[in-house]
C-alpha cells in the first residue's frame, strides 16, 4: 500500500514536472524579457535579473498558497483592472531595454535583481500557469506544507535553468548579428506583442 501511495505521489509529481518545464520553457514575456537582456547587456546582467524573476515567483506561489488565486477569479472586474495594469507595466519593462547604448554602461547596472522581482507578479501568463499548478497539481501533492515546498522549488529550478538557456540564446544571437540595434529593436516589440496577446486572451 505505501509503495502504492508513492507511485502515485510520483505520478502527480512527474505530471506537474511535465506541466511546469512547458510552461516556463515557451515564449513569453519573462523568457523574451531576458532574451533581450542578455543580448543587449549580456550573461551577468541577465542572472541578476533571474533572480529577481525566480524571488518574484517565489512570492506568487505563496499569494496562490494562502488563495489570493482564489479571491481574485471571484472578483472578474478587478482581475481585468490588475490585467491591463500589469500588461501596461510590462511593455514599459520591454521599453525601457531600449535605452543605453553598451554592455557596460549604467543602464546596464539599472537591471538588478529587483526588475525582474516584479515580473511574474504581473505577468498575466505566470498567474495562468501558478492557478493551475495549484489548483489541477497541488491537491495531490500531499499537505499544504508539502504543496508549497514542491510547488515553489520546481517552478524555481525550471526558472533557472529555462530562463537562463534564453538569456544564452540572446548572448549567442547578439555575438552571432553583433550589437544590432534592430535586433534589440525586434526582441522588444516580440515582448510587446506576447504581453498584449496574454493580456487580451
Amino acid at each position: 500500500m505505501i509503495l502504492a501511495y508513492y507511485d502515485g505521489f510520483l505520478t502527480h509529481l512527474f505530471s506537474l514536472w511535465i506541466f511546469i518545464i512547458f510552461m516556463v520553457g515557451t515564449p513569453g514575456p519573462a523568457n523574451l524579457l531576458i532574451m533581450t537582456i542578455g543580448s543587449k547587456y549580456g550573461m551577468g546582467t541577465a542572472m541578476r535579473f533571474n533572480v529577481g524573476l525566480v524571488s518574484g515567483k517565489i512570492f506568487l506561489n505563496m499569494a496562490m498558497a494562502i488563495g489570493v488565486g482564489v479571491f481574485l477569479t471571484n472578483q472578474p472586474v478587478l482581475l481585468d483592472v490588475l490585467k491591463y495594469l500589469s500588461g501596461a507595466i510590462m511593455i514599459y519593462l520591454s521599453l525601457y531595454t531600449l535605452r543605453g547604448q553598451a554592455s557596460g554602461s549604467e543602464e546596464s547596472r539599472n537591471i538588478s535583481w529587483r526588475a525582474g522581482l516584479i515580473v511574474h507578479p504581473l505577468n498575466p501568463k505566470a498567474w495562468v500557469m501558478t492557478i493551475l499548478a495549484w489548483t489541477e497539481f497541488g491537491p495531490n501533492l500531499g499537505s499544504l506544507s508539502h504543496q508549497i515546498v514542491i510547488i515553489c522549488s520546481s517552478f524555481a529550478a525550471a526558472q533557472l535553468i529555462l530562463h537562463s538557456l534564453w538569456a544564452l540564446a540572446g548572448v549567442l544571437l547578439s555575438r552571432a548579428l553583433g550589437k544590432n540595434v534592430w535586433l534589440n529593436r525586434i526582441l522588444v516589440l516580440l515582448t510587446c506583442a506576447v504581453v498584449m496577446w496574454t493580456v487580451l486572451l
